[in-house]
């Protein structure tokens, strides 16, 4: 029985066209008329919906379809245009070349092949010797039936040594088509089939006509397709798995700008305005905008100013703090956040995106992650940084870590972290660490406080988690794990 509730679009279109039908000779030809998709009217037929209301019978026939070498020929068979020529009486090779121009060698091969025609030079100019007028006349036979079958027109009778030849050269297919006839039954030419609605609109739901529709129902039990769904990279895994385990012990989540100021990047941290780190080989520095507003609170620009005109020397300028870049690094989140506090207690960490403008190599990146911490409280000391650091690489599963004195502007004293990795057979720097100067902490207003910081990198820990040889390993278009 036609369940007329659950028919699509389509399908009622196409109910309708066969009610205005008695019988159908094609039902191919009937689709390829109204511009139905064949395949699709065909899947509707066979699936039984139709029963009771059409009657149909199944046939077959040959057809035959351009191949791709048939394609490429452009609808031309080689040989045929010198073959028409030469049956015109021209002989001449000069002027046949000069007509035929490039192609002129494609067809005299064609037809040299077949024994058809020779070149016979004499004192004057070249002539063609045809040697086979009938392959010359078959040849416009073939082009005939070619011609037809690029169209999808049918052919003439005796085509059938044309068709045969054409096979041979690999220029055509023969093809079996499924077609069926139908004979439309009194159920159906009766059946009413009101308007019905099968897609639920904006301009439907604001302007209240749904209530007066006749929507077609929504199937709830039918199957749909079972999709493949994506799985999470290896880095979002390392992001996720280091969440977890800074989440475990007691810090706060923190978040910071792609895009900062290089007061925030740098002077905030204590950074001199002529360190090198703030050269363009260094630093990413953007053209628009290239300048963004520093803190509403003057009082932390005037402390910034302070501390650096006292301890470096030289003036320190507003138009140099400013300028707009691709931040450095997450210590950026860890400065304002401090500057939050005000002194108060607290720990957090982040996990962001920084970049520098490094050379890229085996272990270096020119857009990378880093895993910024910080602890602000009582009694902080370098006992305290190295055990949070070593609990942190111990819950991720590394047991040989080295801690190496180094230089910062903004820490002191200053470690660097280095780990075992074992594909190259040697350790590898993983993070940088420190307790932040007074000199940095004041202006903030957490002078009175001791805190210590890290920043960690993601990718170098996704290196010794995964023993990867290089970061091109880990991610973009070489990435083989």
């Amino acid at each position: 029985m036609l369940d007329l509730l659950q028919l699509s679009g389509k399908q009622r279109q196409f109910v309708e066209l066969l009610q205005q039908q008695q019988t159908v000779e094609s039902l191919r030809s009937l689709c390829a008329q109204a511009g139905f998709d064949v395949n699709f009217i065909n899947g509707f037929l066979l699936s039984g919906a139709l029963n009771g209301y059409v009657q149909w019978q199944e046939h077959t026939q040959q057809t035959w379809v351009l191949t791709a070498k048939g394609e490429e020929l452009g609808g031309v068979l080689p040989g045929f245009a010198l073959a028409k020529r030469l049956l015109a009486g021209t002989r001449d090779r000069a002027t046949l070349q000069a007509e035929l121009g490039p192609d002129f060698s494609l067809n005299y091969g064609a037809l040299r092949r077949e024994q058809a025609v020779d070149l016979v030079d004499g004192e004057g100019e070249g002539q063609i010797t045809v040697l086979k007028s009938a392959v010359l006349g078959a040849y416009q036979q073939r082009q005939a039936a070619f011609a037809a079958i690029a169209a999808g027109n049918g052919f003439e009778e005796g085509a059938e040594s044309s068709l045969e030849w054409l096979q041979q050269q690999g220029y055509i297919a023969s093809r079996v088509e499924s077609d069926y006839s139908l004979t439309v039954l009194p159920a159906l030419q009766t059946l009413e089939l009101s308007d019905r609605v099968t897609a639920l609109t904006s301009e439907l739901i604001l302007s209240g006509q749904w209530r007066e529709v006749d929507l077609k129902p929504y199937d709830i039990h039918a199957e749909v397709p079972d999709v493949a769904y994506g799985r999470p990279t290896i880095l979002t895994q390392c992001i996720q798995r280091i969440r977890d385990i800074f989440l475990n012990m007691g810090f706060d989540e923190m978040s910071g700008y792609l895009v900062e100021s290089a007061f925030w990047n740098f002077d905030a941290l204590f950074t001199p305005q002529d360190h090198p780190a703030r050269e363009v080989q260094d630093t990413f520095y953007l053209a628009n905008p290239q300048t963004l507003p520093l803190p509403e609170d003057r009082t932390l620009v005037e402390q910034v100013k302070q501390v650096h005109e006292a301890n470096y020397g030289g003036e320190w300028t507003e138009a140099e703090a400013s300028r707009a870049i691709l931040r450095a690094h997450t210590t950026t989140s860890t400065a304002r956040r401090l500057h939050q506090l005000r002194g108060q207690d607290g720990k957090y960490f982040s996990i962001d995106r920084v970049f520098r403008n490094e050379t890229v190599d085996r272990t270096h990146l020119a857009e990378f992650h880093q895993i910024e911490g910080v602890v602000v409280g009582e009694l902080l000391s370098v006992r305290t940084l190295m055990g949070y650091l070593t609990y942190f690489y111990e819950r991720l599963g590394f047991q040989n870590l080295k801690f190496k004195p180094t230089y910062n502007p903004y820490t002191e004293p200053s470690l660097e972290v280095f780990a075992y990795h074992p594909p190259s057979d040697r350790y590898i720097e993983v993070g940088n660490s420190g307790l932040f100067r007074q000199e940095m902490l004041e202006p903030l207003g957490c002078g009175d406080k001791a805190t210590v910081a890290w920043g960690l990198g993601l990718e170098r820990i996704a290196m010794l988690l995964y023993d990867v040889e290089k970061l091109s390993d880990l991610i973009g278009p070489d990435i083989r794990l």
